[in-house]
C-alpha cells in the first residue's frame, strides 16, 4: 500500500532522566521473544498507568496485541508488546492450526474478521467488538476495541500528546511508543518523543533503540508499545516493521472502516476496505 502524504509532527522532545499468557497450541509461527520471562512484567491493573481516550475518559492498554487460534478458537493477547506473527498471516483461514493477529474488520458478516476474502459481502453489517470473546483467562467483554475519536484523542489531542509518543526499535522490533498521561521516565532510561525525518525501516533503530533490560524500565511505569507488523491483502502480508495499522470500532460507510496508521516519520487517522486484514489492541476502561 502506498502510504498516505499527510503533515507529519516532527517535534522531537527529549525527556531526560537519571541516566503474559500461552494457551499452548504452537507458538511456532510466532515472532515470540523471552525478553520479559523474568516476571518484572506489570500484571495487575494498579500497577498499569491510565491514558485518556477522551476529557472525561481513561483507560488502559491490553498486554500486547490481539491474537488468535483458528484451529482451537482460541483468543490471547500477545505474551510481550513487541511479540507479533508476521508472515504466517498469509495463512489466515477458519481452520489454520496457528496463531494471527491481523484481522479484517469485525462485523456480523464474518467472524472477528478470520478470513482472507475481499468480498464486501463478507464485511457487511455491523461492528461487533473483538472484546465480546474470552480473552486468555479475561471473560467476554473485559476488554473493547477504541473508537476512531479516541484513537485521534489518545494520539494527537490529549494534554502533552506530542510529547507522550515517539518511534523506536525495541528489542530488535520496529513500532511506536505511547506514554501514559502522569509519565515519569524511570532512573536509567531515556525516551525521545516525535518521528525520524525519513521513511524507512532502518529509521526507527536511527531515531532510538531500546534493549529488552532499557524497555522494561519504561514498561515498569506504563509505556505501551504498538509493533509496526504492517498489515494483510488476502493471503498477502505487506510492510511487516515499516507501517503499523491498527483498526477502531467506527466504520466510515458499508465498505469502509477507520483505523490508526503510523510509520518512522508520522502517524495518521486514516480509513479503507473493511476486508484489509490489521491489529488489533484492546483497552479496559478505567
Amino acid at each position: 500500500m502506498k502510504k498516505i502524504l499527510y503533515v507529519a509532527l516532527l517535534a522531537m522532545f527529549l525527556v531526560g532522566c537519571d541516566e503474559g499468557y500461552n494457551n499452548n497450541p504452537s507458538d511456532e509461527n510466532s515472532n515470540q521473544s523471552s525478553s520479559n520471562d523474568s516476571g518484572n512484567k506489570p500484571d495487575d491493573d494498579s500497577f498499569i498507568s491510565a491514558f485518556s481516550v477522551s476529557e472525561d475518559k481513561q483507560v488502559i492498554f491490553s498486554p500486547g496485541n490481539l491474537q488468535y487460534h483458528p484451529k482451537y478458537n482460541k483468543w490471547r493477547f500477545a505474551e510481550n508488546q513487541t511479540d507479533y506473527i508476521g508472515d504466517a498471516n498469509s495463512n489466515c483461514s477458519a481452520n489454520y492450526n496457528g496463531w494471527l493477529d491481523l484481522f479484517g474488520w469485525s462485523t456480523t458478516a464474518n467472524h472477528f474478521g478470520v478470513t482472507s476474502s475481499d468480498s464486501d459481502v463478507d464485511y457487511s453489517g455491523s461492528f461487533v467488538d473483538w472484546g465480546t470473546n474470552k480473552i486468555g483467562n479475561d471473560a467476554p467483554n473485559t476488554w473493547r476495541t477504541l473508537s476512531y475519536d479516541e484513537w485521534n484523542y489518545v494520539v494527537f489531542n490529549r494534554p502533552n500528546a506530542s510529547s507522550l509518543k515517539g518511534v523506536a526499535q525495541v528489542n530488535g522490533v520496529n513500532g511506536l511508543i505511547l506514554l501514559p498521561d502522569n509519565w515519569t521516565c524511570p532512573a536509567g532510561a531515556n525516551f525521545k518523543s516525535g518521528f525520524y525525518s525519513e521513511y524507512s525501516v532502518e529509521a526507527y533503530a536511527q531515531y532510538q533503540t531500546f534493549t529488552a533490560e532499557k524497555w522494561l524500565k519504561l514498561e515498569s511505569v506504563g509505556a505501551v508499545f504498538l509493533p509496526a507488523v504492517g498489515y494483510r491483502n488476502g493471503s498477502y502480508v505487506n510492510y511487516v516493521q515499516e507501517d503499523g495499522y491498527y483498526w477502531s470500532a467506527t466504520e466510515n460507510m458499508s465498505r469502509i472502516a477507520k483505523y490508526f496508521d503510523f510509520y518512522s516519520d508520522g502517524a495518521n487517522m486514516n480509513f479503507h476496505y473493511r476486508y484489509f486484514g490489521y491489529s488489533v489492541r484492546l483497552v479496559k476502561d478505567l
